[in-house]
């Protein structure tokens, strides 16, 4: 048997990378960085103890690699919506129902950034992390809403506020389908419902 291409193998260790970093998720999400122990994460992703070194560190470099992965995922959303054709409106419609499907297909991903920012006094850096993420994306919706305020498709006022009251929605709504998933798939509100605070 011939040994696998260089190739073969970065695309193998990426592979492992991800399924611990999908495991580590759901775990620093319900019980925060100091109680989770990389046994735990090694258990969840089905792999070996001593296999978990070859790919992180500590489960500190886990935990900011899931924060990165965020930053870029959210950057990378807003950017498809103001390529987006269309009005102001078209893009902000876009992306809100967008967000919505996802913080109610992931919501553990939003009780992990309150973890990180409520529970983690002592690891400030990544304390900072989470805060660059979650202050990043309401940057970014806060840039569609005076886009549409400038074209008269969105009501007047402070763009801050508003992108605070609709983060703050998502926020709510994340807790509600982590805490009664079957709820949320019945009864989640859709887009339009947050859009009505946007609406002339």
């Amino acid at each position: 048997m011939s040994p696998r291409s260089t190739q073969a193998n970065q695309r193998l260790h990426e592979e492992q990378k991800e399924r611990i970093l999908s495991a580590a998720l759901p775990i620093f999400a319900q019980k925060g960085l100091v109680a989770t122990k990389m046994a735990d994460i090694a258990s969840a992703a089905e792999m070996g103890y001593g296999s978990m070194y070859h790919y992180f560190p500590d489960k500190e470099a886990i935990f900011m690699a899931l924060i990165e992965r965020m930053m870029q995922e959210s950057s990378q959303h807003t950017q498809e919506a103001l390529a987006l054709p269309g009005t102001p409106w078209v893009r902000l419609q876009w992306w809100l129902s967008r967000t919505m499907t996802w913080v109610r297909k992931h919501p553990e991903i939003t009780l992990f950034i309150t973890q990180v920012l409520t529970n983690e006094q002592e690891h400030w850096k990544l304390r900072q992390l989470a805060y660059q993420l979650s202050r990043a994306a309401q940057k970014e919706l806060r840039r569609l809403i005076v886009e549409g305020q400038e074209a008269g498709q969105v009501v007047s006022g402070n763009p801050d506020r508003l992108a605070m009251a609709i983060q703050s929605c998502l926020h709510g709504l994340a807790i509600e389908a982590t805490f009664d998933p079957d709820r949320a798939r019945e009864d989640f509100p859709d887009a339009e419902m947050l859009l009505r605070l946007l609406k002339v």
